[in-house]
């Protein structure tokens, strides 16, 4: 799948479909058209397909070049947001902002439903849009499709009864990256980070005021977007990180899949050996998401933890700075014995809480171990059965 730093590069790129489209610095460009190759981070892509439909629509799918020939099995689709300076886009973005959304989203179905009917060789896994052409998440719940937009205002109330349900049950499938102060997105959905419409867990929200596609920033090696180690974002990093992690998840059950499909290709169903492997790397799987899930979960539990720890220590400084401000006749042995009087006592304060804490991290941390310990002899087991079974170790090689 394209990383978040080549969807976005594609949200740029889709406006070229407009022949009549102007760039900011006033530069026509030349009209993206089938066949035309955009470098795009690790990969140079094909563009396969493109439509420049009614209410001012524009969209292309396009695959990685892999050893020179597209990959139709990664074929992503993108729709343009608003270009102001097009009247039926404009007008468009306007009816989107109705609880029916943009009239746009009719035609981006029928143009990926379309790709879907005329190219049963490619799988679209992936769908992308910027602004207005959030839409394109109903697309994704239509017809299943992974979909990841970018500062994104969308109607979650148009979804059909259908696409809300699979949202809802597949909110891991669908990324909506917006930031907390940008007014362009709430003043065209008003969906805050508060309420309005139920998004489903698909919003990650992150601090910041800026409706720019080119205002994210991205980890330099795996191109996926980057969000600030800061408290207002420790929420989204972790949506971010879940849904991650279950795409992956997903990703590696397809692969199983394609395991076993070609382990009985032959004919005779699987031995005994192989159905063994098949479930000993699902259950491998199992654990190995477990433990990630765990880990992202308990990385933020020990950093609470630890601020608690942090915080019980700061209340005993300001205790004593508070009773030295009133009690300055006493010594500072005097004052402890008059705190501990009270029953507010340095162990009281910060040891039995820090203690408390420390308990709780050192708990999680055990339990990761467990994992990594059960992950471990799985594996053990599936590399002995490989060594022992020549047959099932030629099947696997590439």
């Amino acid at each position: 799948m394209a990383t978040d730093r080549e969807l976005v590069d594609l949200n740029d790129f889709v406006y070229e479909v407009d022949p009549n489209y102007v760039r900011d610095d006033g530069k026509k460009q030349k009209q993206i058209k089938p066949e035309d190759i955009l470098p795009l981070g690790n990969f140079d892509y094909k563009v396969l397909s493109v439509k420049n439909g009614d209410y001012g629509f524009q969209g292309m799918a396009v695959a990685p070049i892999v050893n020179g020939t597209p990959d139709y099995g990664q074929v992503t689709v993108v729709a343009a947001g608003t270009y102001p300076s097009d009247s039926d886009d404009l007008k468009a973005a306007v009816k989107g902002m109705s609880p029916n959304g943009s009239p746009q989203a009719d035609i981006a179905l029928q143009y990926v439903g379309e790709l879907i009917d005329n190219n049963p060789n490619w799988t679209i896994n992936q769908l992308t849009g910027y602004s207005q052409s959030a839409y394109m998440l109903k697309v994704g719940a239509h017809f299943n499709i992974p979909t990841t937009v970018f500062s994104g205002w969308f109607q979650y109330r148009s979804l059909t009864p259908t696409e809300e349900k699979f949202m809802k049950e597949n909110p891991h499938l669908f990324l909506n990256y917006r930031q907390k102060n940008d007014d362009v997105t709430l003043w065209n959905d008003f969906n805050t980070r508060f309420g309005n419409s139920d998004d489903f867990g698909t919003i990650v929200w992150i601090d910041g005021n800026s409706h720019k596609l080119n205002s994210w920033t991205f980890d330099e090696k795996t191109g996926q977007l980057k969000i600030s180690d800061s408290s207002g974002n420790s929420e989204g990093a972790m949506i971010q990180a879940s849904h991650f992690l279950m795409r992956g998840f997903l990703t590696q059950l397809t692969m199983l899949d394609q395991l076993k499909a070609k382990l009985t290709a032959s004919g005779g169903g699987l031995s005994k050996n192989e159905k063994i492997y098949l479930d000993d790397q699902q259950a491998l799987l199992a654990v190995t998401t477990g433990r990630a899930t765990y880990q992202n979960a308990m990385a933020n539990a020990i950093k609470i933890y630890q601020n608690a720890i942090t915080d019980a220590e700061d209340i005993w400084q300001e205790t004593l700075r508070e009773a030295r401000s009133q009690i300055e006749v006493l010594s500072d042995t005097e004052m402890k014995d008059s705190l501990s009087a009270i029953g507010a006592t340095e162990q009281r304060i910060v040891g039995e809480p820090t203690e408390f804490f420390q308990q709780k991290i050192n708990k999680a941390k055990m339990m990761d171990k467990k994992f990594e310990s059960l992950a471990k002899e799985i594996k053990s087991k599936i590399d002995k059965m490989v060594q022992t079974d020549q047959q099932l170790a030629q099947q696997l090689k590439p």
